[in-house]
């Protein structure tokens, strides 16, 4: 059933202002990631094979929802210079386009103008259109707000995992350290030793963009469903089509983000409990080897170390100790690898969807992806998962703005 044509101008504008507003919120989503979802020099370890992968995956997001800003804000152009359109009978009198201006803004004035002319920065000078409201202009209300502050950064405590483990135990480890050059802790943990708590981190900023496109969406459903009893006809229509792709697409990247977010946090979680596992087998063998359990075993242990005999046996003895806390930590390695190897071809995936479905059924797809979604709880992740694999979310998602025709075009009806 086809629609005849309605349009009210000042609700149409206000649609307009409203998903201009929206365009800000997305920007402020596009820097968080583009500032804070990149690594840094801490991945050491298991954590290295993460590196390329995130790193890969901050390029590539980064560069795809920098189009969600201009798509936004070309649309909230077009609705207004549409509800002008539609405050006459006269098809051809261009009155959208009468009240566009084009405007600039230096974000950047202290660059001067000859680096620019040679190319050696980029223009500061940001050219952009506005356009007038329409007079009596409906307001919608701000759009919800979005959390974008950039999470902390941190490092792991590794005195207090150390010291979790037995107080005496960070002693003890210096004093084999001097006297054998050679710390039984350091050696232990160095598979695990990279600060995973940036991975917490930048998955976290994940989880906040995430987020704030999924209220970016929501709030897209609310205008149109404002406006919808105020517009009806073929370009009204067309935007309801419009709107609803976009927002489909918002919300694979909010569950993309809350995805990543968990996957980068077990990863973590992963990584410390080993440390901790690795610390604790360290402190059960020096006690069970020196009987370390005191500052006065500390010392018993160090007049062991004496020149010739004495050091060597106790090299000897944390060399055994360190043969067997290799042989537990082989073992969480080939689990951790594991995990890791899930997350890496979800990070693919999440790098380039289409790439990675190309050629593939839904349910290979999915087959693939398995390993990892196959770790998270189902019940809190089932529906983001369910919105990951729909790629057609993706492909269906508009990459230019939002355009209602010009002319007779937008005083069609819906046929």
């Amino acid at each position: 059933m086809g629609e005849t044509l309605k349009a009210d101008p000042e609700w149409i504008s206000g649609l307009g202002n409203y998903v201009l507003a929206l365009n800000g919120s997305a920007w402020k989503a596009v820097n968080l990631v583009g500032a804070h979802a990149q690594s840094t020099g801490e991945f050491k370890g298991l954590m290295g094979k993460l590196k390329e992968p995130i790193d890969s995956l901050h390029t590539a997001t980064k560069t795809r929802i920098e189009e969600i800003p201009p798509v936004l804000y070309g649309t909230s152009v077009n609705l207004k210079q549409a509800a002008w359109d539609y405050t006459t009978t006269d098809s051809e009198a261009g009155l959208g386009l009468r009240h566009t201006r084009t405007e600039t803004y230096n974000s950047n004035p202290f660059v001067p103008p000859i680096e620019v002319q040679l190319g050696l920065v980029p223009d500061p000078v940001v050219t952009y259109e506005q356009v007038d409201d329409v007079p009596g202009t409906y307001g919608f209300g701000d759009p919800r707000a979005v959390d974008v502050t950039a999470p902390a950064n941190e490092s792991v405590n590794w005195n207090a995992i150390i010291e979790s483990a037995a107080g005496w135990l960070a002693d003890a480890d210096s004093a084999i350290a001097s006297l054998t050059h050679w710390s039984p802790i350091q050696s232990a943990v160095e598979p695990v030793a990279g600060n995973w708590m940036e991975l917490k981190r930048i998955g976290k900023t994940y989880g906040k963009a995430g987020s704030a496109f999924d209220i970016i969406s929501g709030d897209l459903g609310t205008g149109h469903r404002t406006v919808d009893t105020h517009w009806d006809g073929k370009a009204a229509v067309s935007y309801s089509s419009y709107s609803a792709d976009l927002s489909r697409g918002l919300n694979w990247e909010g569950s993309v983000g809350r995805l990543l977010e968990r996957g980068l946090t077990m990863a973590a979680d992963q990584l410390e409990a080993a440390a901790k596992a690795l610390i604790a087998l360290v402190q059960k063998g020096l006690s069970r080897l020196v009987k370390v359990d005191s500052f006065e075993g500390i010392l018993k242990l160090a007049a062991k170390a004496v020149p010739g005999a004495g050091t060597a046996a106790a090299v000897a003895e944390v060399t055994r100790l360190l043969a067997e806390v290799a042989i537990e930590a082989k073992r969480m390695i080939v689990e951790i690898n594991k995990a890791i190897d899930a997350l890496t071809t979800f990070v693919s995936f999440c790098k380039d969807p289409v790439g990675f479905a190309t050629g593939k059924a839904e349910g290979k797809v999915k087959e693939e992806l398995r390993p990892f979604t196959d770790t998270l709880d189902k019940i809190a992740f089932a529906n983001d998962v369910a919105t990951a694999t729909e790629i057609d979310r993706v492909t269906q998602q508009p990459r230019t703005a939002y355009d209602p025709g010009t002319g007779p075009g937008i005083w069609e009806d819906q046929p």
